[in-house]
C-alpha cells in the first residue's frame, strides 16, 4: 500500500470522530484492527479522549496520502457501523466508502427518515440485500447515514438505485435501472479485459 504515489510530510494530520451511537461497539472493533491498520497503511491512530477526535498520522515520510485517506475511509466504515471484515475490504485500492446522508437530502424530520429508512431497508432487509446482490457491494444503514463499500463503479450505482428509493421510485423500477446498468459495467469490464489479452 505504502508503496503508491507520493508523499507526505511528517506533520500532516487527519482528523475523525469517535461516533457517539454505538460508540463501545465501534471502539472494540477499532481496538481489534488498530495495529493491522497502523503496520498496513503505515500510519500512527490515536483517540483523544478529551475531544472524541481519532488523529490519523504519518508512521514516516514514506506514508502516502491515499495511505491517510485509506485509514480514514476505515474508520469511519466502522463509525457507521460495518463490521471490522466489511471495512478491511477498504484496504483493496479499487475500494471506496460512499456515504449518504439521509437528512441532507429529507430533512430533520424523524417520521421522514425512518420511512425512507424503511424504504431502503425493505420488507425484512429485502430491499438492501437486492441492491447489495445486483451491484456486487456491502450496504450499511447506520443513523441518518448509509455506507457503501465496492469498487468505485459499483458502489457509485449503489448510491444512485439508494438515491432513487428516497426520491420515491419503485423497487421494481430501480432494481431494473440497477441491472441495465451493471450489465453495461460487465460489458465494459469484458471489453477491458480482451484488450489486455491482446
Amino acid at each position: 500500500m505504502s508503496g503508491r504515489e507520493g508523499r507526505i510530510e511528517k506533520w500532516v494530520k487527519i482528523y475523525s470522530q469517535v461516533p457517539s451511537e454505538n460508540k463501545e461497539i465501534f471502539l472494540k472493533h477499532f481496538d481489534e484492527i488498530k495495529n493491522y491498520i497502523e503496520e498496513k497503511l503505515k500510519v500512527k491512530v490515536e483517540i483523544d479522549n478529551s475531544s472524541s477526535l481519532i488523529i490519523i498520522e504519518p508512521l514516516d515520510n514514506n506514508t502516502s496520502p491515499a495511505d491517510m485517506i485509506k485509514t480514514r475511509d476505515i474508520i469511519q466504515a466502522l463509525s457507521i457501523g460495518f463490521v471490522k471484515e466489511e471495512a478491511l475490504r477498504l484496504l483493496d485500492e479499487e475500494n471506496v466508502l460512499i456515504t449518504v446522508d439521509i437528512k441532507s437530502k429529507v430533512g430533520d424530520s424523524n417520521n421522514h427518515i425512518k420511512r425512507v429508512l424503511g424504504r431502503i431497508i425493505g420488507e425484512d432487509g429485502r430491499a438492501k440485500k437486492t441492491i447489495e446482490e445486483i451491484t456486487g457491494t456491502s450496504i450499511h444503514i447506520g443513523n441518518n447515514v448509509i455506507g457503501i463499500i465496492g469498487d468505485y463503479n459499483r458502489a457509485t450505482i449503489a448510491q444512485y438505485g439508494i438515491e432513487l428509493l428516497i426520491d420515491g421510485k419503485m423497487h421494481s423500477t430501480v432494481y431494473k435501472r440497477l441491472e441495465s446498468m451493471m450489465r453495461d459495467i460487465k460489458r465494459q469490464d469484458l471489453t477491458n479485459l480482451w484488450e489486455k489479452k491482446f
